[in-house]
């Protein structure tokens, strides 16, 4: 009892106290807790495999809390909790707002969740009879709010995994059956035989079903191929992946156990053992992986000693000794995330095998999630160059380096008190350029890891030099702002105001909502079907490079397409850089939470750019030219009550038109004002008010909007 309660102060305990802990008295088991309490012969819980890290306790929540599991990914922690009245429910909190809620709410038993990205999966008896051996699956997207059940048919599953894009779980059988699950389409495929799968990279990693190794699928190919051969009393015990590298514990009969590591992409090579096969006195459950470190808890001499290992070196060293005051839960990137004693959030950056503290409160960073040291976010662990260091205060004010290649407008209000501002320059090379589609792009500036000590409480707009040469100004309004998100591993689009009159000028301009590491990139996107010569080959191209247009696939606009209202309303939130909405009540009857375009419908709508008619809004309705100039009119008024000036404009009169008689009277208006600011063009003498528009005219549109707002 006395080793026990010094495991605890550490944050961890034994791992054949773990289910017994967690269990919650009589309360009903998943079958991942069932074979962590000893019904599967090789001991392993998959609470245990799954997650990043089981401390005791931690965080406020509804009711008593109890032993509960932990998954971390960026910036959000996701837990599930037991009650004092034994109920059981997952909960999400944000590590930089320290907003904390509940996912779920019905009185139903409910697995281990795991959070990647912004989706969380767990498994759930649900609506299942609590008496049956089926167990579904369920999502939770902390973006939409939205819950899902996933799995399409009865099963006893377990043990689920997401990336973001799709999910996996087992089927508990003779021989567990693994089941992927694709989030966009629903459809679901057998993966054949598998334990404790976990998704990651276009890999699946598993347990075998029929001996002691350990496996990986790389789903694009369908090739299997043993990572690791174990049979007689040898076997993996529990293991984590971020897709690139596999980190496990292996054990044996006699009690020994080390812990070895293989990298995935690397087929010719050997696991590495990172320590010795040897009995301890204590084994403790926890162990993690991150970007390009991973932690495991070793017990050297009686005493828990964190350790760290660099990927891409393989070389072991040593964090220090479990600190009684904190509760590990895992990596997200490269920082070790805890809870301390007085339950507020921390976490320690490992990037560079260099640990530092990061900071204190109920967030240890900024609010994107980053570290404070200037290593943080860098892949390859060097150091990056601190240019600059100011403090803002409440009053705000512009700061800029001495060069001038960055500038920050801080508005007043951005502060409560004063402020830490740091701007360090990184080597865009050390990152891999990518956007969320997989689009390579091309770096028109060095990386600046822009760090505030406090989270900003309004916009702040970021104005960043890119380089030299023709080449840049070629493409000047494809040229944006990204923003790395270091846990996913590729950038995003923030905003890009490249053009201000001046020929020569090179700098783009984007408003940001958090620190971060951002970089003045080049999405140069082309369409086989739309050629250089095409009458709206710039408006797609440029539209396409700022991600407000995508293409049918990845060489095909289909620009003769026609153009429904829920396509057009995404596009026009786009330009005018209105970020999609969640609300819990939809605004319209025909555009419920669960459809692609909800979010960016509900956003227009806010905004006064889309109008419904008695409560519903026909979003797969083809989209009329006047309905089109309307959208368009709605934005342009939006941003002048904001006090945005427009360049006067002598465009067509609506009389001038042979068929002006066609224009709806609701519209009317709005028809004579487009044409006055020439957003739209005639067809000689006709203006087809009533005509369908394709997406070549929707593009082409969008463009001279953004151009008379001075967004381009």
């Amino acid at each position: 009892m006395r080793k026990r309660k010094a495991l605890e102060r550490w944050g961890v305990i034994p791992l054949l106290a773990i289910a017994v802990a967690a269990g919650g008295g009589s309360m009903q088991l998943s079958p991942g807790e069932a074979r962590a309490q000893g019904m599967e012969s090789q001991g392993t819980s998959a609470a245990v495999a799954m997650t990043a890290a089981v401390p005791t306790a931690m965080m406020s929540a509804s009711g008593g809390i109890s032993q509960s599991h932990y998954s971390v990914s960026g910036g959000h922690v996701v837990w599930l909790n037991t009650g004092s009245n034994g109920e059981r429910q997952i909960y999400a909190r944000n590590e930089a707002t320290g907003e904390e809620k509940a996912l779920t709410s019905r009185n139903s038993p409910k697995d281990v969740p795991v959070i990647k990205g912004t989706t969380v999966v767990w498994a759930d008896k649900g609506n299942q009879d609590l008496s049956s051996e089926y167990w579904d699956i369920y999502s939770y997207d902390l973006l939409t709010g939205v819950e899902k059940k996933l799995n399409n048919n009865n099963g006893k599953y377990a043990n689920p995994s997401v990336d973001g894009r799709a999910a996996v779980w087992s089927e508990q059988r003779q021989y567990e059956q693994m089941v992927y699950h694709d989030l966009v389409t629903g459809a679901e495929t057998s993966l054949g035989e598998g334990r404790y799968p976990v998704l990651s990279n276009g890999f699946v990693i598993y347990k075998n079903a029929r001996d002691g190794g350990l496996s990986a699928l790389e789903l694009s190919s369908g090739v299997r191929r043993s990572l690791i051969d174990l049979g007689g009393d040898s076997y993996v015990d529990w293991f984590v992946t971020n897709g690139e590298y596999v980190l496990w514990k292996q054990k044996n009969g006699s009690k020994e156990s080390k812990f070895a590591m293989a990298e995935l992409n690397n087929t010719t090579a050997a696991p590495q053992d990172l320590t010795t096969m040897s009995v301890k006195a204590e084994e403790y459950a926890f162990m993690s992986i991150g970007d390009t470190q991973a932690v495991f808890l070793e017990n050297e001499g009686g005493r828990a000693v964190l350790k760290g290992v660099g990927l891409s070196t393989g070389r072991v060293y040593s964090i220090g000794e479990a600190d009684a005051g904190k509760k590990y839960i895992g990596l997200s990137g490269d920082r070790l995330v805890y809870r301390s004693a007085d339950g507020t959030l921390g976490s320690v950056n490992l990037a560079g095998d260099a640990p530092s503290e990061g900071g204190s409160g109920s967030s240890s960073s900024s609010s994107s999630g980053l570290p404070s040291s200037g290593t943080a976010g860098n892949p390859s662990g060097s150091q990056g160059q601190t240019v600059s260091k100011f403090t803002a205060g409440v009053d705000g004010g512009s700061f800029s380096t001495t060069d001038g290649r960055v500038r920050l407008d801080v508005a007043a209000g951005t502060f409560a008190s004063l402020t830490e501002l740091s701007i360090d320059e990184l080597d865009a090379s050390h990152f891999t350029l990518k956007d969320k589609s997989g689009r390579t792009l091309e770096a028109a500036s060095s990386a600046w890891h822009i760090q505030a000590s406090a989270d900003l409480g309004k916009a702040s707009q970021l104005t960043l030099a890119f380089g030299e040469g023709d080449y840049w100004l070629k493409h000047r309004e494809k040229l944006g702002i990204y923003q790395y998100d270091e846990t996913l591993g590729y950038w995003s689009y923030v905003g890009g105001v490249t053009n201000s009159g001046h020929a020569d000028e090179r700098y783009v301009r984007a408003s940001i909502k958090s620190s971060g590491i951002y970089a003045v990139l080049l999405r140069n996107v082309s369409f086989g079907d739309v050629a250089a010569e095409h009458w709206a080959s710039r408006s797609v191209e440029v539209l396409a490079a700022r991600g407000i247009v995508d293409g049918i696939s990845a060489d095909t606009f289909a620009p003769r397409a026609t153009l429904t209202r829920a396509q057009f309303s995404k596009m026009l939130a786009g330009a005018v850089g209105i970020p999609p909405v969640f609300p819990e009540q939809p605004t319209f009857q025909d555009v419920k939470a669960e459809k692609w375009s909800y979010g960016w419908v509900e956003a227009a709508a806010a905004a006064g750019l889309v109008k419904g008619e008695q409560g519903r809004f026909r979003p797969d309705d083809a989209l009329t030219r006047e309905e089109m100039m309307a959208m368009l009119v709605r934005a342009i008024e939006a941003r002048q009550e904001g006090g945005m000036l427009l360049q006067a404009k002598q465009g067509t009169q609506l009389s001038q038109f042979a068929d002006h008689a066609e224009v709806s009277g609701w519209a009317k208006p709005h028809v004579e004002k487009a044409l006055t600011m020439q957003l739209v063009k005639g067809s000689g003498n006709q203006l087809h008010p009533q005509q369908i528009s394709t997406r070549a005219e929707a593009a082409a549109v969008i463009y001279r909007l953004m151009e008379q707002l001075q967004l381009l």
